[in-house]
């Protein structure tokens, strides 16, 4: 036996401790990330061997067939039903149709519930098996792209895309699209450019160059084609501006490779007349199939509400099968008994209990409208359709294809209507991102005709300053990313990326110096005087939004190196040598650059750095050192060289440049702003460049108190800011208080969003900043965000959002504002001169900020108003018909006997009641566009949501209750005394129930019709049409025995019956007229603003203090 202390867990006194063991689930976890740890750790793109398909077999490598189809022909219809069976209302109608299926309790036709469910079903298929038929369609066009492969035999072949494999060398020709990720080894270009145009990966037209490596491009064709060696490559990763690698030829030293040497699949050649390169990503591996993410799910507010409603509606539905329920055990045990007739015998009241509970539950089951859903979700898809079609929504109304809105996403229409907060990014956004060379400082001193040619003429004239004119004018021709130009009208036609790179290269030529061709090696750039200069490019370091800075590393004619650097003053005031930070000219250039903002112009700092030969080979070697690093190792390690070589800079002047407005961005922001919208502008400019343009676009005006907060000398200091700005405004008397606005600086915000150690082991969301100034920002009419990231854009989105709890929207054109526009509720993108990438990850995409005005409050209101009646108005016909079945009850003793046919049941959803709230909610309009367009105040009224409320859904609810109470006992009343038809017979079950379902089904048809603001063809046939085809339908099941036995004869019985029409005429007055007159009194006596809105575009006798006036809180 063990001794006690074994047993006891505790450690043995002579044997070395060891520590207890971790719980089982606590051991695997830590197996799991040990394994996983290892795997990181390993990780590692295999090596790839040029041409040489069996070596590269071992690694598998991902083919190339790329599939972006949702289902297959053998998963089709598993997959699309588990997806439609996560909806709840699909599963809740499946139990029904369950219970359809057993006769012993079902009171119903098993075809009434199965065939709206397939109907409901097949819809749904039918659309996503449509739109999976057009990714298929697009998948086989571009995997069924031929290219030419290069044999290791020397011979080639013709290849469809599907049949590349990594390691594959093949021919591109102008125009082609890339079909992977590929290595260029060798062009037609004796410099071995590749011009490419990425629209397709990131939507800019610019032409962008591309490099083969020297070695491989002095190859020539011949010797790449058989060439033979091995790549390394990073991981493959979704980040597109980034890549590092190598190429190893055999028997020769390895070729380092950046991200200038990679062609991205989806890119075209242009301009290019062959290539050859090496297929290195393929398929799933590619950056473009790894950027391909789905968009993050968005449901409107009406949805979230339809849910609820749904729910409350069964919960009535459930206290209506409960109350039948008690009720049947009742008449069974007191009542049933004696009716030897029912032949009850046998059957407690219990199990007569449970089975009628069943039954009613299926009876009643109709009161949730199956096929709202189905009609909702089409409808939204014709609302996007319109917002496509809408010419005063598109750039050219001739071209509404092309230069029209797009809605990427239809569930969010209905949502637009909601907003209270904007977030705009400015440039490309409110400006139209058309740069433009304006003015410029050199040496201290400005000169305001920089753009027309002023430069020239100091330099030509001479001058104590003309050097430093000079050599700005050199630093604006050499340090940039712009492409080869074109000569178009006498005239070179430059491209580049960014249009600030445009507008100084053009600034440049303007006055005399002119960029005309790029090489491998270097630049060409004409002076004033005609003379052809050569600088010889050793290094270029990229612009990114992170260093916010571009440099060139030069060797000039005379053999010396200089290093050209220009970037935000931010950054270059730091990189200064030491006896120029603290100058007079660095004193008088950040005046001319606060002056330059104050003006609305975007500015930038020129710089230069001399190095000796022994420097420039020294940092030359570091460069070359960093290739025999990989991935993220090297990357850091040539962040590191960049950051040695951009310092001890010597100042030579700023540069200032005009981006203007776009067409009525004052009238839009105004008008938003009207229509109580609170709008945001959130940009990376200087505080008074931002000041500047918020005012000229009305977004801030002179009348305003601004509340400025600039940068914070500590976290305290700001929230002692943040606290007196708040007793200021926000504790005092709000009677008094003018209307405020807020410009706030990126270096507060980064107090106010980053987290102190004490924050976070108090585990709090914000900081003890954001509480006060949230409270002082949104008391303002307007904020300006200046000097602000990407990653601030989205906080400042996502604080306002979760605090708030209002809808919000952020709209923006640049790459930098996806995050902001996929974390508000509503994200807008503008096609712009900066690509799509903010529009392909918006949910609605526009080329012009003026068109966010319609989008909003016209299209975005019309949306709400006809999506909350529809939803609305298919629970109330539903209620009011199938409640009849309730009041039955109480005459049937409970039996859950059905008082309808089922083929009426069958059809009241798919076509009697189905097509008039369709056209409706695609032609309803409160108000016209030109009354919203004239008084925005009209957004007001459906901003809060009124229109569909808990309260409004109870009030159609109640109409409902009382409706069907009409239905039922207005024929109870008609047949009480036993009336005689045509032939002598008296009425039965089967004539009371076509009665009732005459009166409900015509009632609820004309009630649509009263609630109809519009009315056009239709509409018209859409009401008039669905009464006339229930009367066909029971004229044609009538004299059908055969299929319909129980309804022979019945409509000649309903409709030769006198007491029938007056019934008829006289149970629709009863149900309508009070709806009719109650809208007559509350327009008359308690108008709302779209009432008095309407009468305004008939009459004209509207004026804007009579708005003023409205209720439009």
């Amino acid at each position: 036996a063990p001794p006690a202390i074994f047993i006891l867990g505790l450690p043995h006194p002579l044997l070395p401790y060891r520590p207890p063991r971790p719980p089982p689930p606590q051991r695997a976890m830590q197996r799991l990330r040990r394994i996983r740890l290892r795997r990181q750790a390993a990780a590692k793109y295999p090596d790839v061997h040029i041409n040489d398909r069996e070596a590269n077999r071992a690694s598998r490598f991902p083919t190339n067939n790329i599939t972006t189809t949702k289902y297959t022909l053998l998963n089709f219809i598993p997959k699309n039903l588990l997806e439609q069976f996560r909806r709840i209302t699909n599963v809740y109608f499946l139990c029904v149709v369950i219970i359809t299926l057993i006769p012993a309790i079902s009171p119903l036709n098993p075809l009434t519930s199965i065939a709206p469910l397939v109907f409901v079903l097949g819809v749904t298929a039918l659309k996503e098996a449509y739109e999976d038929f057009l990714r298929y369609k697009a998948d086989a066009r571009v995997n069924g792209r031929k290219y030419t492969v290069f044999l290791p035999d020397g011979g080639t072949r013709r290849k469809a895309s599907r049949d590349l494999v990594v390691g594959d060398v093949i021919e591109l020709k102008a125009d082609d699209t890339l079909p992977a990720d590929v290595i260029p080894l060798c062009s037609a270009l004796p410099s071995g450019s590749v011009y490419v145009e990425t629209a397709q990966l990131d939507g800019e037209t610019n032409l962008k160059e591309k490099l083969c490596p020297s070695a491989l491009q002095n190859k020539g064709r011949d010797g790449c084609t058989a060439l033979r060696g091995t790549v390394t490559g990073e991981l493959p990763n979704a980040d597109l501006y980034q890549f590092t690698g190598s190429i190893t030829p055999e028997g020769e030293s390895r070729i380092g490779l950046e991200k200038e040497n990679l062609l991205l699949r989806g890119t075209q050649v242009r301009n290019t007349e062959w290539a050859v390169g090496m297929v290195l990503y393929t398929g799933v591996k590619s950056k473009l199939s790894l950027n391909q993410k789905q968009p993050p799910s968005k449901f409107s507010t009406v949805e979230r509400r339809l849910n609820k409603c749904v729910i409350g509606i069964f919960t009535f539905k459930m206290f209506c099968v409960v109350v039948v329920t008690v009720l049947t055990a009742a008449f069974h045990a007191n009542d049933a008994q004696d009716a030897w007739y029912l032949d009850f015998e046998g059957e407690s009241a219990a199990f007569q209990a449970v089975k009628n509970f069943f039954s009613y539950f299926a009876l009643l089951s109709f009161m949730i409208p199956m096929s709202l859903m189905v009609t909702l979700e089409v409808v939204k898809v014709f609302q996007g359709s319109f917002m496509e079609w809408d010419k005063k929504m598109a750039r050219d109304p001739h071209n509404v294809e092309e230069t029209g809105c797009k809605a990427k996403t239809s569930n969010l229409n209905d949502e637009l209507a909601l907003v209270q907060y904007v977030f705009s990014d400015k440039t490309g956004t409110l400006t139209s991102n058309c740069m433009v060379f304006h003015q410029c400082g050199v040496n201290g001193t400005v000169y305001a005709n920089a753009g027309e040619g002023q430069l020239r003429e100091v330099v030509q004239a001479g001058g104590d300053n003309a050097d430093w004119v000079r050599e700005f004018c050199v630093c604006l021709a050499v340090c940039h990313d712009v492409n080869n130009p074109e000569m178009k009208n006498g005239r070179f036609d430059y491209k580049a990326e960014s249009p600030d790179e445009k507008a100084l290269v053009e600034g440049a030529e303007a006055n005399g110096f002119v960029f005309n061709r790029r090489t491998q090696e270097g630049v060409h750039v004409t002076y004033p005087d005609g003379s052809d200069h050569y600088f010889e490019v050793l290094r270029r370091i990229a612009f990114t939004s992170s260093r916010r800075r571009m440099s060139v590393l030069v060797r000039m004619e005379d053999g010396s190196i200089r290093l050209y650097s220009k970037g935000a003053d931010s950054v270059m005031g730091d990189l200064l040598s030491g006896s120029q930070r603290n100058t007079d000219l660095k004193a008088k250039t950040f005046d001319d650059i606060e002056e330059f903002c104050r003006t609305g112009l975007r500015t930038l700092i020129m710089g230069y750095r001399d190095l000796s030969e022994d420097e420039a080979a020294q940092v030359l070697a570091r460069y070359d050192e960093t290739t025999a690093k990989e991935g993220e190792a090297r990357k850091k390690a040539v962040d590191v060289v960049d950051d040695d070589l951009e310092k001890d800079l010597e100042m030579i002047g700023c540069s200032a440049i005009e981006d203007k407005l776009q067409d009525d961005v004052p009238g839009t922001i105004h008008n938003l702003l009207q229509s109580g919208i609170r709008v945001w502008m959130i940009t990376g400019d200087k505080m008074a460049t931002a000041e500047n343009i918020a005012l000229s676009c009305r977004l801030l005006s002179r009348s305003m108190e601004i509340v400025k907060i600039d940068t914070p000398k500590s976290r305290g200091d700001l929230l002692d800011t943040l606290n007196s700005k708040k007793v200021k405004y926000c504790d005092g008397d709000q009677s008094k208080r003018k209307v405020m606005g807020m410009i706030i600086n990126g270096s507060a915000l980064n107090y106010i969003f980053e987290l102190t150690d004490e924050e976070k082991r108090q585990k709090r969301k914000t900081t003890k900043l954001a509480e006060p100034f949230l409270k002082v920002a949104l008391m303002c009419h307007s904020v300006v965000c200046c000097r602000v990231t990407p990653l601030q854009k989205a906080n400042i989105v996502k604080l306002v959002k979760e605090e708030t709890k209002c809808i919000s929207l952020s709209i923006g054109d640049g790459a930098n504002d996806v995050s902001m526009i996929q974390e508000a509720h509503i994200g807008v993108g503008i096609f712009g001169k900066e690509g799509t990438q903010a529009a392909r990850s918006a949910d609605y995409a526009i080329h012009e900020f003026r068109h966010l005005r319609r989008l909003l409050t016209v299209h975005g209101r019309w949306s709400f108003v006809r999506n909350a009646q529809l939803i609305q108005y298919y629970i109330y016909k539903n209620s009011a018909v199938f409640l009849v079945q309730f009041w039955f009850a109480f005459y049937c003793g409970y039996s859950a006997q059905t008082i309808y046919d089922d083929w009426i049941v069958t059809m009241f959803n798919i076509l009697f009641t189905s097509i008039p709230p369709f056209f409706y909610a695609l032609f309803e309009k409160d108000i016209d566009d030109d009354i919203i367009d004239e008084y925005p105040e009209a957004y007001r009224n459906v901003q809060s949501g009124k229109h569909f409320t808990y309260s409004s859904l109870v009030t159609w609810m109640l109409l409902a209750l009382w409706h069907s109470l009409v239905f039922f006992f207005g024929p109870v009343l008609m047949i009480a005394n036993e009336p005689f038809v045509y032939d002598g017979k008296t009425a039965g079950l089967r004539f009371f129930g076509a009665v009732c379902a005459t009166i409900g089904i015509t009632t609820v048809i004309l009630k649509l019709a009263i609630e109809s603001n519009t009315w056009n063809v239709f509409v018209h046939l859409g009401i008039w049409g669905s009464i006339a085809s229930y009367w066909l339908f029971f004229l044609g099941e009538s004299f059908l025995a055969y299929f319909v036995p129980t309804q022979y004869w019945q409509f000649v019985a309903v409709v030769t019956n006198p007491n029938f029409w007056a019934l008829y005429i006289f149970t629709i007055v009863v149900c309508l007229a009070p709806d009719a007159i109650f809208n007559f009194m509350r327009r008359q006596l308690y108008p709302e603003d779209w009432m008095i809105l309407q009468e305004a575009k008939k009459t004209r006798k509207l004026s804007r203090s009579d708005i003023t006036e409205m209720n439009v809180t």
